[in-house]
């Protein structure tokens, strides 16, 4: 993937004429030359096209001076640049070239004792050069800084690949571009092409090779469940995305890319869940073998994570329903067969990574109404299929002989988990597991998408302080002391006796605007508190919030936030909650 930039290069054109003597420009007593710090020149070396008029643009004190040492450039008059009292341009001229081969000539600019030189190269016709890769095109592993100095006769756009992000430019320098990366902690090297092409012209243009290799993969596995929990500050999912059966754009949104993680760093998040589909890309059924090329897109993507400095859990999705909807029949074999292969190949994948990635067995296994006879053996089927989980990654050995590892409440559901039915597989590693729940309630303010679906209302204001005089679409349940209660529960269960819960979804759905009625802006307010309490609530007990996002409330292209109102509602929820560990 690669991304594109356009940078304005000013054309250079020397004369040979030397300006007067470097004066005061303020006829009120301006700065002198004793008072400056500083003489910038927008560029070091520059590329001509023939006689085309451009400017030399100057930072200085005071009016500067400038000559040339070649009889074929002309220098204008000096002005200040858009009324600016720092910013001069210098309006320059060349004459026609007549040979075939480009030819070189250096200007001065002088301000006092100070001085900046300049290389000019005039060619027949348009040109990009690089004249240096600094510190070179092979990359560090551990990641660092690129710098690229080049000339081009024109304005030119600047594209590359993923995995590098352009710095600012930090003066008037127009003629480099500056890159950072961070280390390379995925299974591979990589490499890519930095290509600076005109924007009149994109056949004019000069390609930079670079390559990475990857870094020594860390082997820091020390932090138990419960440290590890209490390292995630705030997570977010990367929801209808890499979890689609069709592929990561075939329910709308984008493919992923790592300007849109840093992003979700630079918003607060410091773990992110990954939902993700695998049984729609094997390669080989009769073996249930994963598409190679599929293993390593998702190695990618958490490798943008980790290198972000962020946690990953990277679960089994929904995923067509082969593994949790079939929970609802009891313990089917070739299920089991599958969730051991896939898990193997994905750990094994995935090993190099240290404690930063964890691993969630399932999503919402079992999640159909059932009788109580049908639970208990979809149960019985989850903790089957959970201890294959635990297996499977275990014997792959290296850092996943001792990753922590998350297992599903039956149904993610906080009543279902806590009735003593459920427990969880063995591990031959102790104080290793996390459980997870999701939390919708009241499901009919969250998730119901019309009226009469499974209550008669869609509930539109949460919280007492938020209700509407006299309307039926205030909540009739599900509000403060619910939250609170429902996870003292899991608190009581898990947390107390050293298991950590995390709260694998929660959120209020981002689109009410076609209910008839609505205050938008009461039901925005609502939709707030409810995020930033559940936040708390959560952290208070002892769950690590991932709040469920598909695109709705931030640009899947660049994390920025569509709706802040509700991710500074979780911010402020994520710093007001406490963990009790």
């Amino acid at each position: 993937m690669l991304k594109i930039q356009s940078l304005f290069l000013s054309l250079l054109l020397v004369g040979s004429v030397a300006f007067t003597s470097c004066s005061d420009d303020d006829d009120n007593g301006g700065p002198n030359w004793a008072q400056a710090t500083d003489l910038v020149v927008n560029k070091e070396a520059v590329a001509l096209a023939g006689t085309a008029p451009a400017k030399l643009v100057v930072k200085s004190p005071s009016i500067p001076e400038a000559s040339s040492d070649a009889a074929w450039l002309t220098v204008g008059d000096v002005a200040h640049k858009d009324g600016s009292k720092s910013l001069y341009e210098i309006e320059l001229t060349a004459e026609p070239n007549p040979a075939y081969e480009a030819r070189t000539a250096t200007v001065t600019v002088k301000c006092g004792n100070k001085s900046k030189s300049v290389t000019v190269t005039q060619y027949q016709c348009e040109a990009v050069n690089i004249l240096s890769v600094t510190p070179g095109n092979e990359l560090d592993a551990n990641g660092g800084t690129l710098k690229i100095t080049f000339e081009a006769t024109a304005e030119v756009n600047v594209v590359y690949p993923e995995w590098l992000t352009r710095m600012e430019p930090r003066s008037i320098d127009e003629g480099s571009v500056e890159f950072s990366y961070n280390a390379n902690v995925s299974s591979e090297a990589r490499g890519g092409d930095i290509v600076i092409s005109l924007v009149k012209d994109a056949s004019v243009s000069a390609v930079v090779a670079v390559t990475q290799e990857k870094a020594e993969s860390s082997t820091n596995m020390s932090s138990n469940a419960m440290q590890l929990a209490a390292k995630l500050y705030a997570g977010v999912n990367i929801g209808n995305t890499l979890e689609v059966p069709g592929g990561e754009t075939g329910w709308g949104n984008p493919v992923v890319n790592e300007n849109y993680i840093r992003g979700l760093k630079q918003l607060g998040f410091n773990a992110v869940r990954v939902p993700c589909a695998w049984d729609s890309h094997v390669s080989d059924a009769a073996s249930n073998t994963i598409d190679p090329k599929w293993l390593s897109r998702v190695d990618e993507v958490i490798g943008w994570i980790v290198a972000n400095d962020m946690y990953a859990v990277l679960n089994i999705h929904w995923d067509g329903g082969w593994l949790e909807e079939s929970c609802v029949n009891g313990y089917d074999e070739a299920v089991d067969k599958k969730q051991r292969d896939y898990w193997t190949q994905i750990a094994t994948k995935l090993n190099h990574y240290d404690e930063h990635l964890l691993f969630a067995g399932m999503n919402e296994p079992g999640q159909q109404n059932q009788s109580q006879a049908g639970k208990e053996k979809s149960v019985k089927a989850i903790m089957a299929y959970q201890q294959t989980f635990v297996d499977a990654v275990r014997g792959t050995g290296g850092n996943n002989a001792s990753r922590v590892l998350i297992h599903q409440a039956p149904f993610t559901n906080i009543d279902e988990s806590t009735k003593g039915l459920y427990a969880l597989p063995e591990d031959k590693v102790a104080d290793r597991s996390m459980v997870e729940v999701h939390f919708y309630d009241p499901s009919d303010y969250t998730i119901m998408d019309k009226d009469g679906a499974w209550s008669p209302t869609i509930k539109l204001y949460w919280g007492s302080k938020f209700h509407v005089d006299g309307s039926d679409r205030n909540c009739t349940w599900g509000e403060e002391s619910h939250v609170d209660s429902q996870f003292k529960k899991v608190q009581n269960y898990y947390v107390n006796k050293g298991i950590p819960v995390i709260v694998g979804e929660y959120s209020v759905s981002h689109d009410r605007s076609g209910v008839p009625g609505i205050d938008i802006a009461r039901w925005k307010d609502s939709r707030a508190y409810w995020t930033e309490y559940v936040t708390a609530s959560a952290k208070n007990h002892g769950c690590v919030p991932f709040y469920w996002e598909t695109g709705g409330d931030i640009v899947r292209i660049n994390g920025n936030a569509k709706n802040s109102y509700v991710i500074d509602a979780l911010m402020k929820g994520a710093a007001a909650g406490n963990y009790p560990f």
